[in-house]
């Protein structure tokens, strides 16, 4: 385990003691306070781009943005919206140049020194050695979130500063999401209601489950995933379809496990953050995946980024003249093709400052405005061929095509770079002459391995079914339930990842 989560579960622990010692109207402040400890003891200094985030949205919002008052006259109204509408634009371009200097500057100097080249021009653009500060591209967005509600008039500007804070920096989340828009979180970080004991119980099972998900399953990956990733034209053949499998696995247990322990730590407040996953290996398209996937992300793209390019008059207003010359199927999705690829260059840019991850994005912008094309034809296709879209062997064949299409998305994904992740898919067709037990992991690794992977395999067949598998146990008699924790914590302690070449894997989303 990773010295920031020995660090986390320090806090947790402090955090849960004394929450429970203060009165109720007191106990956001204990959350509060030991979120603050938190990024500080991982962030230090940079703690000051968090608080300038905060106290930007808190004063905009506060004292800048006006409510438009329905007995106001036509010009009052319009000078109040146009003051709210600047407020709003201000504060999201500073924040955006928060993160854009901090996160992205390097990469954009590096992209417009290399254009102007083309033209043989050259640019010095010194780079620039920056920390980036914890959790910024999920505390950014809620951020946002939050001052375009605030816009849209959903709900009051908060009145407490320190309030503000709490919803951007609740400890744990801040590391990996999921990202909260305030409206979800508010009421339940600042009520102090706490939970009971059965309530206690369910936030360990899950920390337990993600845990296990993390140490068992996505640190021993790591190890196939580094060997084959840091020399990838060392390998073809089985290795690369491997590095492929391994790697999305890897990012799965690890991703999913952190929210596994970020909601079952809020749950031990009786704080319940968004679900971020729903079996997103069982979808049966891209589209569908992405709805199970990062739920949060794609909900935040979808209500701040999708529906304000796909309604604005500069996209609609174009869309409709061209509808009335060429009425087509394509005509009538071009807002929405125009949004969704708004949405997916934002999603790839989110996940950081290189090239692979606008590809990323960009493959699934592809795949997706496809399909969305192509509905009508298919549509046609299957009444003329009589062909029932039902069918097993239909949903088998588009399960192993979302599968596939995953796969080589995550791949790209996860290489180190552009150049590494085509290799790596076009290396699949040579042949691999060496063992699969010098990748990184002997036999008895794999065998572990294996077995978290049909653990997590079972509960996420058993999640689709709608079994609740935590109130099972919860309910179960004692010597079953204490069998089921007792079994869960031995496989952990024996065959967790633990030693000097686990020890400094990283969360990867925690990079970002």
């Amino acid at each position: 385990m990773n010295t920031v989560m020995l660090i986390f579960f320090g806090v947790l622990l402090a955090a849960v003691a004394v929450y429970y010692l203060v009165p109720k109207r007191g106990r956001w402040i204990v959350l509060l306070s030991f979120s603050l400890l938190f990024y500080v003891l991982i962030s230090t200094y940079l703690i000051v781009f968090l608080l300038a985030t905060a106290l930007s949205v808190y004063l905009a919002a506060r004292f800048w943005i006006r409510p438009v008052r329905e007995d106001a006259g036509e010009e009052e109204k319009k000078s109040l919206k146009k003051r709210n509408k600047t407020a709003v634009v201000l504060t999201i371009l500073f924040n955006l140049a928060l993160i854009g200097v901090l996160k992205y500057y390097n990469f954009f100097g590096q992209t417009f020194a290399s254009l102007l080249a083309l033209f043989g021009l050259k640019a010095e653009i010194p780079l620039l050695r920056l920390a980036l500060p914890l959790g910024i591209s999920f505390y950014t967005l809620s951020a946002i979130g939050y001052m375009v509600d605030i816009h849209r008039g959903k709900y009051a500007a908060e009145k407490n500063f320190g309030r503000i804070c709490l919803f951007l920096c609740f400890f744990p989340q801040i590391l990996e999401g999921p990202i909260c828009r305030y409206d979800q979180t508010s009421g339940m970080l600042w009520e102090g209601q706490g939970t009971d004991a059965a309530g206690m119980m369910r936030g360990v099972q899950r920390i337990v489950w993600g845990l296990f998900k993390k140490m068992v399953v996505a640190d021993r990956l790591y190890l196939l995933v580094k060997t084959i990733g840091g020399a990838p034209t060392s390998y073809s053949g089985i290795a690369s379809v491997l590095f492929m499998v391994c790697y999305t696995i890897q990012l799965y247990a690890d991703f999913s496990g952190f929210i596994d322990i970020a909601l079952g730590s809020g749950e031990l407040f009786g704080i319940r953050l968004p679900e971020n996953f729903r079996q997103p290996f069982f979808a049966k398209s891209a589209q569908e995946f992405w709805q199970r996937w990062h739920i949060t992300l794609g909900a935040w793209l979808k209500e701040y980024v999708f529906y304000s390019v796909a309604l604005s008059p500069r996209v609609t207003g174009p869309a409709a003249k061209l509808k009335k010359k060429v009425r087509n199927h394509f005509t009538k999705m071009l807002p929405t093709l125009v949004a969704l690829l708004a949405v997916w260059v934002c999603n790839g840019l989110w996940h950081g400052p290189e090239w692979k991850y606008i590809v990323y994005g960009m493959y699934y912008f592809v795949i997706i405005s496809a399909g969305m094309l192509a509905e009508p034809l298919f549509k046609k296709l299957y009444a003329k061929g009589k062909i029932d879209q039902n069918h097993i062997a239909l949903r088998v064949f588009r399960h192993v095509r979302t599968i596939l299409i995953i796969l080589i998305g995550e791949t790209i994904f996860g290489a180190n770079n552009l150049s590494d992740g085509i290799y790596l898919l076009t290396s699949v067709f040579r042949p691999y002459g060496g063992s699969v037990f010098a990748l990184g992991l002997d036999y008895k690794e794999w065998i572990i391995a294996l077995i978290g992977i049909a653990a997590m395999l079972a509960v996420g067949i058993m999640k689709e079914r709608g079994v609740d598998i935590r109130g099972k146990i919860t309910a179960a008699v004692l010597p079953v339930r204490w069998a089921s924790y007792i079994t869960v914590a031995v496989f952990l302690v024996l065959f967790g990842a633990y030693g000097d070449m686990y020890s400094v894997v990283p969360f990867i989303y925690g990079n970002f």
